[in-house]
């Protein structure tokens, strides 16, 4: 909490949020193409969707609804607005405003008969021109989104056509609210905690379906030439990356609201490796807002097997060549297109009948409303020859299945076995598909018992999608040999909310092989079945499906870890998931398990014990002092011991000295880093005059040097741009040293980021974030936290009738003017309306500047090489 004057703030924020460079235009990376800007900030401001006719007449939306600021000059409404450059010259000879009066409108699509539909957070309109004269006349829902969520990213989002007028629509996770979709007819479709989906509907809303789910926010989609219903997915929170789909018909793509926004539960997949879920054709930057087809688009020949995907949050258009595989998309190539500077921030994507591109420019990284905005046109260079545009829908087919297998006989298994077997997952799915159907009960049944886990997995998959009501058949796979099956049976058990199948769960960890993933599932299941967890889901009892308590069983973990009968992996998850409650409470059994048991068991006990209280702490000090000075323990043992120490008051610091010159070079490393800790306390202040004295490695001093009043070698003494940043953080790294920097009190990161959880929650997971971040990107996200963050991290300020600023994340925004805030502290805070003086966007992300200075340049480059190696889990072994 700050407090400084209303005015000061008012002119800061203003001055933050309307900085921008003319003079850095956006640049292409094909010098046969050419930018031009088509429309400025005096003829669009905040345009979001766009579409463009068969005459060529290009509608767009100005967003004037989307989170306008109170003092906000604009429209009430969003306004669609109609752009006509009826000469080709590059320049609209006419402007116009087609609609008004509409609330959150998100995207436009033009359907086969040439009525203009446009999707708004809670509906779809179509919008009639009946006289022809460019206005709309009349406006009619033909699609209704029923919910409580408000925030409009979060509903929905996308709208397109197929050829025989089938209307796609995708709908945001609604923050795992409760919704339901009301057609014009009597179809419906709700729910409760899933992910996002695509529905499709006749264009006057009837015959309403779910046609694919599991998105996070699916932004936009659109038909290829192909007819291939493709989609851009952003990511949930810090599972990345986004996402370029391929979405066909019945397609889970993983993502589930319930199971919160870290991306990371078991039951929650992203790229397809968990069993029932498809692959994405390829990851995407931050925040894609648009997709096209190059033959759409009259540009080089080279690019007819290429797309085109706007990224809002990286300042760029990024191109994606890609090829067929037996009826899906592979891509085979990620490059820049066009690139900007801070003030580009591209969102939708079109082009006109004669092959000319078009894009539409939020401009700001203000989410909020602020009046400014551009459109570019970008088109080939004079002497350059275009291949020629395809027509907007000859090839947009009503999909089903695009993927089939080349033979389907009900006789037929081992033909059947081998399209499982293929290792395609989009054959897999259609197979199972079709397997679903109850006419193959008996077919399903004897799949089950084959020989191939895959065609075991897919007749246990395909088992599911029917819906069968059966215990006997998910105990029966819980007993699979294979661990892809019995972790898939542990889902559809804790997805099942059957209480009943609760004691039959341990089953799947004790027979055959358990890895970490099983491991976690297995916890879930139980997770889901026990107290009132299925009975709340039933009930809906939380306004918010991720909100509903799930919790383990009094004393489970305890009782795995000290039971021999599990592998010691096992047992090490299981005392690495208790609480700091549960360690103290379980010293006594905890301590000699210690010295007892070999790694990874022994090293997940230790690096609990950093939890223990003040008045256990000499009890563990001299286990840990044992472990650290013995040198026939292993090197990690050893380093988790000193790691631990650094937490407490040293008993006999003297004795670890020796260890500052040990020959292992990790162990005199963290010994120094230990060291640096005691001393930064105050303590061991009477060893300080031996360490000076000591002839150290340069890898040793440096780590300890900034607590002894030497020269400083901490990146904070290196003023460096950011590529002599990339240069001096090359090298020799460790990534589980940097663990131990990840989770030290002086740098703090696990106060904010989880990894394998442990850690905070104010920011988001940091255990995958190298797939979606380069080395250069986590590097830039430490030096500069506020150049770039993900949308739903947007630090809001709430300025008080008193003058006090609070800042954290927004949980809630209610009705009436009440706003719930997770504070930069970590607490939570609701704030009354009649309290609330001002709400504004910070600038400024929440994580903190000058994070580098609290490391050393080893401390730094071991903690970066800990985020890329995400492989590296919570007990020191690799997935």
């Amino acid at each position: 909490m700050i407090r400084f004057s209303l005015t000061g703030l008012a002119i800061a924020f203003l001055l933050g949020s309307a900085t921008f460079s003319w003079a850095q235009l956006p640049k292409l990376a094909d010098d046969r193409l050419q930018l031009t800007l088509y429309a400025d900030s005096s003829e669009i401001v905040t345009p979001i969707g766009m579409v463009i006719d068969q005459r060529d007449r290009m509608f767009v939306i100005e967003s004037h609804t989307h989170h306008p600021p109170s003092d906000y000059a604009g429209p009430k409404s969003d306004r669609i607005k109609i752009f006509v450059d009826e000469d080709n010259n590059g320049k609209p000879d006419s402007i116009s405003i087609f609609a008004d009066g509409i609330h959150q409108a998100m995207n436009l699509a033009i359907s086969p008969d040439g009525d203009l539909f446009v999707v708004c957070a809670r509906e779809v309109l179509r919008l009639v021109d009946d006289d022809n004269d460019g206005k709309c006349e009349r406006k009619e829902q033909v699609l209704r989104l029923v919910t409580e969520e408000r925030y409009a990213h979060n509903c929905l989002l996308g709208i397109t056509f197929d050829r025989e007028g089938w209307m796609y629509v995708a709908r945001g996770n609604t923050g795992s609210r409760h919704y339901r979709f009301e057609g014009s007819d009597t179809s419906m479709i709700e729910g409760y905690g899933d992910g996002g989906s695509v529905v499709r509907c006749r264009d006057d809303g009837s015959e309403l379906e779910e046609f694919a789910t599991g998105f996070w926010n699916p932004f936009d989609l659109k038909f290829d030439g192909s007819g291939r219903l493709l989609l851009v997915d952003n990511d949930p929170d810090a599972r990345g990356p986004n996402r370029l789909v391929h979405v066909v018909r019945g397609g889970d793509y993983g993502y589930k609201s319930l199971y919160g926004g870290g991306g990371n539960h078991p039951f929650q997949g992203w790229d397809g490796s968990l069993a029932g879920t498809l692959p994405f054709i390829a990851g995407t930057g931050e925040a894609p807002c648009g997709l096209i087809d190059c033959k759409r688009a009259s540009l080089p020949s080279d690019y007819q097997e290429s797309l085109l995907v706007t990224i809002w949050n990286e300042n760029s258009i990024e191109r994606f060549d890609v090829q067929s595989n037996n009826g899906t998309i592979t891509a085979t190539g990620r490059r820049p297109f066009l690139t900007g500077a801070k003030d580009f921030r591209p969102v939708a994507i079109d082009s006109d009948t004669r092959g000319n591109l078009f894009v539409t420019d939020w401009m700001l990284v203000d989410y909020p409303n602020h009046g400014h905005g551009r459109i570019w046109r970008i088109t080939c260079k004079p002497e350059v020859t275009p291949f020629r545009p395809r027509a907007n829908f000859s090839d947009a087919i009503a999909s089903d299945e695009v993927v089939r297998p080349t033979s389907f006989s009900a006789s037929d298994t081992e033909n059947i076995a081998a399209s499982l077997e293929s290792g395609h997952p989009f054959v897999s799915h259609a197979v199972q598909m079709r397997l679903a159907d109850e006419s193959l009960r008996e077919l399903r049944d004897k799949l089950a018992n084959h020989r191939s886990q895959k065609v075991r997995l897919g007749a246990l998959l395909s088992a599911k999608r029917a819906n069968i009501d059966e215990i006997d058949y998910i105990r029966r796979f819980l007993k699979d040999e294979s661990i892809d099956v019995r972790r898939a049976a542990l889902m559809w058990a804790g997805e099942s909310m059957r209480e009943d199948l609760r004691s039959d769960l341990e089953i799947a960890i004790h027979v055959g092989a358990v890895d970490a993933n099983l491991f976690e599932t297995y916890l879930a299941a139980v997770e889901n079945l026990s107290g009132s967890f299925a009975d709340g889901y039933r009930r809906r009892s939380e306004s918010r499906a991720k909100e509903l308590r799930r919790e383990l069983p009094n004393g489970l973990l305890g009782s795995i870890a000290r039971d021999p009968e599990f592998p010691d992996s096992v047992r090490a998850h299981a005392v690495s998931r208790l609480t700091d409650a549960q360690v103290e409470e379980n010293l006594a059994w905890l301590i000699p398990l210690v010295t007892q048991s070999k790694e990874p068991f022994s090293v997940a006990i230790i690096r609990r014990l950093s939890s223990v209280s003040a008045a256990r702490s000499r009890e563990v000090c001299r286990l840990l002092t044992q472990l650290a000075i013995d040198d026939s323990m292993s090197d990690l043992v050893r380093c988790e011991a000193l790691f631990t120490l650094s937490h407490f008051q040293p008993i006999e610091p003297s004795l670890f000295l020796p260890l500052l010159h040990a020959s292992e070079e990790d162990i005199a490393i963290e010994a120094a880093r230990t060291f640096r800790s005691w001393l930064d306390a105050g303590l061991a202040r009477d060893c300080l005059k031996k360490i000076k004295a000591l002839d150290l490695s340069e890898d040793v001093r440096e780590r300890i040097s900034p607590a002894l009043g030497q020269e400083q070698v901490t990146a904070a003494g290196h003023s460096l741009t950011a590529d002599e940043w990339i240069q001096r953080l090359t090298g020799k790294a460790d990534a589980l040293r940097g663990r131990r920097v990840f989770h030290t009190h002086r740098v703090g990161c696990s106060a904010c980021h989880s990894i394998g959880n442990r850690g905070g929650s104010l920011g988001p997971d940091l255990g995958r974030v190298a797939e979606s971040k380069s080395r250069k990107q986590i590097i830039d996200s430490i030096l500069n936290p506020s150049a770039e963050f993900a949308p739903q991290y947007q630090a809001w300020m709430v300025v008080t009738v008193d003058g006090e600023i609070h800042r954290g994340l927004q949980l809630d925004h209610k009705a009436g003017g009440k706003i719930n805030l997770t504070l930069d502290d970590g607490s939570t805070r609701t704030y009354a309306a009649d309290e609330i003086e001002d709400y504004i966007a910070s600038p400024n992300s929440l994580m903190p500047s000058g994070l580098e200075k609290t490391m050393t340049i080893g401390e730094f480059r071991d903690l970066v090489e800990y985020l890329i190696q995400e492989s590296i889990d919570e007990n020191g072994t690799s997935y």
